[in-house]
C-alpha cells in the first residue's frame, strides 16, 4: 500500500551509517516505537524510521484485517524499504521478525537485520508446544487470541506473561488503548509452515535478542534463531517479551548500538 503509515525522527541521513527501520510485532504498530526507540537512536546519530503493517496502527487496512497474511505484510516491509531509498537495517520485534525473514526469503538483501524476541526462522510450534505444557492458561489466551481477537481474551493473563516483571498502571492502559487484533492468516503463519525464512546460515550481518523471561518466544528459541544464522545470542537476565517498556529495554538499545558500530554494514 502506498499509504502506509511510516514516521521517522528528525536526523538526516549520515553517508556512512545505515538507516533504521523498526517494525512492531502482533497487535502493535509503529508507535510502540515512536516515544523510546526513534528519539534514542536518534540522539546516537541514526536517521530512524517505524512502519505500521497494513491494518495497524495509521495505516489503511483495518476493515480487511483478516486477509492479510505474511506476504502482505513482507510486502509492507519491502515498500517501505523502497520508500526510504538507503542502505537500511530492519529491528523486527516478535511477529515483525517473522515478516523480515519472510522478505529475507524472497531474496531482498538487507544491510542488517535485528530480531528482537522474534519468531524463530522455524516458527512457533516448539515454543506453542512448551506454552501448552508449561504455562496452558496463556496457550488458552493465545489460541483465544488468534481465533477471535484481542476482546476474547483475559487482560489480567496478556499483563502478566507480557509483562513478567509489572508494568506501570498507566503504560498498561495506554498500550491496551492501542493494542489490536491481529491476522489469524499471519498467526498461523507464525506457526512455520510453509517457511518463513530464508536457509539457514545465509544472512550476513544479523543480531539476535531475547529475554530470559519471555513467554511467547523462549529462551531455547532465541538460542536455536542465533544458531541457524550462526550467530551468539544475546539474552537478558529477567526481560519478558515487551522489553521495550522494561529497564532491560536500555540494554538491548546499547547491545544494537555497539553491534552497528563493530559491524560493517
Amino acid at each position: 500500500m502506498s499509504n502506509l503509515e511510516l514516521i521517522r525522527n528528525t536526523n538526516h541521513p549520515t553517508a556512512d551509517r545505515p538507516d533504521l527501520l523498526f517494525l512492531h510485532g502482533m497487535g502493535s504498530g509503529a508507535w510502540m516505537w515512536e516515544e523510546g526507540a526513534l528519539p534514542l537512536f536518534g540522539r546516537a546519530g541514526y536517521r530512524a524510521w517505524a512502519l505500521s503493517l497494513s491494518g495497524h496502527g495509521g495505516s489503511p487496512g483495518l476493515d480487511r484485517l483478516e486477509h492479510f497474511g505474511l506476504d502482505q505484510y513482507s510486502a509492507d516491509l519491502a515498500h517501505a524499504l523502497d520508500r526510504i531509498e538507503r542502505p537500511c537495517v530492519v529491528i523486527a520485534h516478535s511477529l515483525g521478525g517473522a515478516v523480515v525473514q519472510n522478505l529475507l526469503r524472497r531474496g531482498r538483501r538487507l544491510a542488517g537485520t535485528v530480531l528482537l524476541c522474534s519468531v524463530p526462522p522455524y516458527g512457533l510450534w516448539r515454543a506453542s508446544l512448551e506454552t501448552l505444557w508449561l504455562n496452558p492458561m496463556l496457550w488458552k489466551e493465545l489460541v483465544l487470541f488468534s481465533l477471535f481477537g484481542l476482546e476474547k481474551t483475559d487482560v489480567v493473563v496478556r499483563r502478566r506473561n507480557l509483562f513478567p516483571n509489572g508494568v506501570d498502571d498507566a503504560v498498561f492502559v495506554r498500550l491496551l488503548e492501542r493494542m489490536q487484533s491481529e491476522s489469524p492468516a499471519a498467526l498461523n503463519s507464525a506457526i512455520g509452515w510453509p517457511p518463513i525464512a530464508p536457509p539457514p546460515l545465509s544472512q550476513p550481518n544479523v543480531l539476535v535478542i531475547g529475554g530470559m523471561r519471555d513467554s511467547l518466544v523462549p529462551p531455547l528459541d532465541v538460542v536455536m534463531t542465533a544458531a541457524y544464522y550462526g550467530v551468539e545470542p544475546h539474552l537478558l537476565e529477567g526481560a519478558g517479551h515487551m522489553l521495550m517498556y522494561e529497564p532491560a529495554g536500555q540494554a538491548a538499545a546499547e547491545i544494537v548500538l555497539d553491534w552497528l558500530a563493530e559491524t560493517p554494514l
